[in-house]
């Protein structure tokens, strides 16, 4: 499971990365599900969740079924913002214990390294 931090004018940016990359590199189609839509979400092997606002709902879920997610078998990606992700992180201690890794993601850089 990895916590994915992005700022929130580049979102859409790396949403739309993600998607493609599980596209080319898995030929798999890579649905982004929202929040608390976590137990309902149904996908393969990797599964996104954007987390929008944490909520008292969403600590608990995450919190209490973090080893349900992991026997599952597929690799979770959760996207947020950085103020977001030290909530979360600060109230979900057994969600935060089981990740992988927190990381800042930031979008691929289109211009090929060439002053626009």
């Amino acid at each position: 499971m990895y916590l994915l931090i992005h700022t929130e004018e580049a979102r859409l940016a790396i949403e739309t990365d993600l998607k493609e990359e599980v596209a080319v590199q898995l030929g798999d189609t890579l649905v982004i599900g929202q929040g608390e839509a976590i137990e309902s979400h149904d996908g393969g092997l990797i599964r996104a969740f954007r987390i929008d606002q944490v909520s008292p709902q969403l600590v608990g879920l995450l919190d209490t079924h973090v080893v349900r997610l992991e026997r599952t078998g597929a690799q979770f990606l959760f996207l947020t913002t950085a103020p977001l992700a030290d909530q979360l992180l600060t109230a979900a201690p057994n969600f935060r214990n089981r990740l992988t890794e927190v990381m800042q993601i930031v979008p691929d850089d289109l211009s090929g390294g060439f002053p626009r």
